[in-house]
């Protein structure tokens, strides 16, 4: 699906915020993974955090007379999905790696969105770069865990 408008972009967003947050809570969860169960724990919350911060944006900047005449080009929801499922039996260093792999990607997406808002209004591109950055922050956090 291409996500052509704001509003459909920001509900993808939507969902990929809250698959990123359930896959870190189940983390939180696991036995095995209980050594890193406060970073799991705030990722998840920083990851509802972010979702809050882009739609609160959206509200407060764009109305749909702004959003009438804008669009994305290129993006689709395809290119930024990614499997958050986390089997019984999967090893730390495995779970770590896959939740590098959905903080790399969504990180792309963030930017992307960001770059090609930059014509919508100063706040959106500025909170999604924000959130990218963040993003990638959290990748080389997981990268020391795994160390």
């Amino acid at each position: 699906m291409e996500l052509a408008t704001a509003s459909a972009l920001l509900s993808f967003y939507s969902r990929l915020e809250d698959a990123i947050t359930h896959f870190y809570q189940t983390l939180a969860t696991r036995d095995a993974f209980s050594q890193d169960q406060k970073t799991f724990q705030a990722f998840a919350q920083e990851s509802q955090k972010h979702k809050m911060m882009i739609l609160r944006t959206y509200r407060e900047i764009v109305s749909d007379a702004l959003e009438t005449s804008f669009s994305f080009m290129g993006m689709k929801t395809e290119d930024y999905t990614f499997d958050t499922e986390l089997p019984p039996d999967i090893t730390y260093d495995t779970a770590l790696s896959k939740a590098e792999a959905i903080e790399d990607l969504s990180s792309k997406f963030c930017m992307t969105a960001g770059q090609q808002s930059q014509s919508l209004l100063a706040g959106i591109p500025q909170a999604f770069q924000r959130i990218a950055k963040r993003k990638t922050k959290r990748k080389q956090i997981l990268q020391t865990l795994q160390e």
